[in-house]
C-alpha cells in the first residue's frame, strides 16, 4: 500500500454520541499514528473497537495502520467493515476502494469507489482512482470524465495527468495526449513512465524530432531501460535517421537478444534497403518467438522484393498462422499466387483480406478484377462496384477535411454564414468525421443557433469522446 499513502485522507474527527472510553482509546490511536508508533495505534484502535465492536472510524484507522504495516488482506477486511458499519463514511468507502486498485483487483475497487464519489464529488483522488478502474477495465470515455474532473479539482496530481494522457492516446486524441503527459513530467520529472509516455505520444503525434530527444534523455540516464531505448529506436525510425536507429537496435540485440529487438531491427535494415541483414535479423525474431506474427510478415515482404517468391508465400503463410485476421499478409499472398497464375488461391486471399479489412479499396479491385477473369461477371462487378464506392468515400473525405479547414478560416475572419456554408458541406461529405460535426457546432454555437448546434456536438462526442462541449 505504500504507493497509495500521499492520496490517503488524514482521519475525521468521531461522532460526539461515541461512548468516552471508546473515545478515549481512538483519539490514543490517532496520537500514536501522528507519532509514528503504529504497532501502539494498533493496539490503541483494537481496544477502541473492543468496546464497540462497529465504531466505523476506528475499522478504518486500523485498516490504515494495517496498510501501512503491509499486512494488506487485514486492511481490506478492516475498510470492509467500516464501509459495512457506516456506508456514508467517505474515507472508508475511498480507502477500500484504492486499496482494492492497488491489489490488482480493479473490477471489485469500482463499487466502493463510485460510491466514494457520489459521497464527496469534489474529492480528486477519489475520482482519479475511479478513473484509473476505468480505464483498466476498457471504460475509456466514462474513465476520460473522471480524470479530467481530477486534474480540474486538484491540478497537481501527476498520475493524474498520466493517465488522462495515456486514456486520450488510446481514444486516438494525440494533441491532448501530449499536452497532458507532458504536464505529467512537468510535476513529477523523476517519473520515467510520464517521460516515456510523452515520447510516445509525440511519435505518435508526428513530433518525431521533440519525441527522439525526449526518449533520448531517458536512455541517458539509464542505458539499460530496454522499453525506452525500443521507444527510441521507433522515433528515430520516423525521423528518418536510420543509421542511428539500427545502431540503437544493435545495441540492444546485443545486450538482450529477444525476438522484439531482432524484429524491429530488421525493420530499421529493411528500410535502409539492406535486405540480406534484414532477412536474418527477421529469421532470429521468428526463432525466438513463434507467436509474433510481424516478423514473418515483414520477411515475406524482404523475400517477395527480393524475387523470391515461394519464399516470400511460405513465410505470409507463416505470419496467418500466427495471426489468421491478418489482412495486409492475406493481401501480400493473393498478391503473389495471382502473379504465379493461382487464380483460385488468389481470389480466395483477397475474399479473407476483405473479410478482415473491408474497407481495402485494393482487395475489393484485385477480387473484381480476378473473377472478371474467372468468368463470374456479376461477382467481378459487385465488387468492383464497391471498390468505387470505398475510393469516392476516401475522396469525400479528402474533401470533407479541405471544407472544415476552410470553414475554420471563415471563422477566424468572422464570416460565419460562410462558416457554416462550408462546414454543413464537411458533414455532408464525411458524416463520420468528428471534427466536422465538432466545427459545425461550434459554429453554429457562435451564431446563437445552440438548439441546432446540440445534434452535432453529440454527433462530435460520439465519434471522439475526448471533444468536450463547451459552455455559453
Amino acid at each position: 500500500m505504500a504507493g497509495l499513502l500521499t492520496l490517503l485522507l488524514a482521519a475525521g474527527p468521531l461522532p460526539a454520541a461515541q461512548p468516552s472510553p471508546a473515545r478515549a482509546h481512538y483519539e490514543a490511536g490517532l496520537r500514536r499514528e501522528q507519532a509514528g508508533d503504529l504497532a501502539g495505534a494498533e493496539a490503541a484502535y483494537r481496544e477502541a473497537l473492543h468496546l464497540v465492536p462497529r465504531m466505523a472510524r476506528a475499522h478504518d484507522r486500523l485498516g490504515f495502520v494495517l496498510g501501512q504495516l503491509g499486512r494488506t488482506p487485514e486492511a481490506l477486511d478492516e475498510f470492509r467493515r467500516a464501509a459495512e458499519a457506516d456506508p456514508r463514511l467517505f474515507d472508508a468507502q475511498y480507502h477500500l476502494g484504492a486499496t482494492l486498485w492497488w491489489t490488482g483487483d480493479a473490477p471489485s475497487a469500482l463499487i466502493p469507489l463510485r460510491k466514494a464519489v457520489a459521497l464527496d464529488p469534489r474529492h480528486a483522488e477519489a475520482r482519479f482512482y475511479l478513473g484509473v478502474c476505468l480505464k483498466h477495465e476498457g471504460q475509456l470515455a466514462a474513465a476520460l470524465s473522471e480524470l479530467r474532473e481530477a486534474v480540474r479539482l486538484n491540478p497537481e496530481i501527476a498520475l493524474a495527468h498520466l493517465h488522462l494522457g495515456l486514456s486520450l492516446q488510446q481514444l486516438g486524441d494525440m494533441p491532448g495526449a501530449v499536452a497532458s503527459l507532458r504536464r505529467a513530467a512537468e510535476l513529477d520529472p523523476k517519473s520515467r513512465d510520464a517521460r516515456n509516455s510523452l515520447g510516445v505520444a509525440l511519435m505518435l503525434k508526428g513530433d518525431a524530432e521533440e519525441a527522439v530527444a525526449t526518449l533520448r534523455a531517458l536512455v541517458s540516464e539509464r542505458p539499460d531501460d530496454f522499453d525506452v531505448q525500443q521507444n527510441l529506436g521507433s522515433a528515430l525510425l520516423q525521423k528518418g535517421d536510420l543509421e542511428a536507429a539500427v545502431g540503437t537496435y544493435r545495441e540492444l540485440v546485443a545486450r538482450s537478444p529477444n525476438a522484439l529487438a531482432y524484429y524491429n531491427l530488421g525493420l530499421a535494415l529493411k528500410q535502409k534497403d539492406d535486405f540480406m541483414a534484414a532477412e536474418d535479423a527477421l529469421r532470429q525474431a521468428m526463432a525466438l518467438d513463434a507467436s509474433l506474427p510481424d516478423p514473418p510478415y515483414t520477411l515475406g515482404v524482404v523475400l517477395w522484393q527480393t524475387n523470391r517468391p515461394d519464399d516470400a508465400a511460405a513465410a505470409l503463410r507463416a505470419a496467418i498462422d500466427r495471426k489468421p485476421d491478418y489482412a495486409e499478409a492475406h493481401y501480400l499472398l493473393g498478391t503473389i499466387l495471382r502473379t504465379q497464375g493461382d487464380l483460385a488461391g488468389a481470389t480466395e486471399e483477397f475474399r479473407l483480406t476483405i473479410r478482415d479489412q473491408p474497407g481495402s479499396v485494393e482487395a475489393h479491385l484485385s477480387l473484381g478484377q480476378l473473377l472478371k477473369r474467372q468468368g463470374d461477371d456479376a461477382g467481378a462487378a459487385a465488387a468492383l462496384a464497391e471498390a468505387e464506392r470505398l475510393n469516392k468515400k476516401k475522396v469525400d473525405a479528402q474533401a470533407a477535411a479541405f471544407a472544415v479547414d476552410l470553414g475554420k478560416r471563415r471563422v477566424a475572419a468572422g464570416d460565419l454564414p460562410g462558416a457554416v456554408e462550408s462546414l454543413r458541406e464537411a458533414v455532408r461529405l464525411a458524416p463520420e468525421m468528428a471534427e466536422a460535426h465538432y466545427q459545425l457546432a461550434l459554429a453554429l454555437q457562435r451564431q446563437g443557433a445552440r438548439q441546432a448546434a446540440q445534434p452535432h456536438f453529440e454527433a462530435a462526442q460520439r465519434l471522439a469522446p475526448w471533444l468536450l462541449i463547451p459552455s455559453e
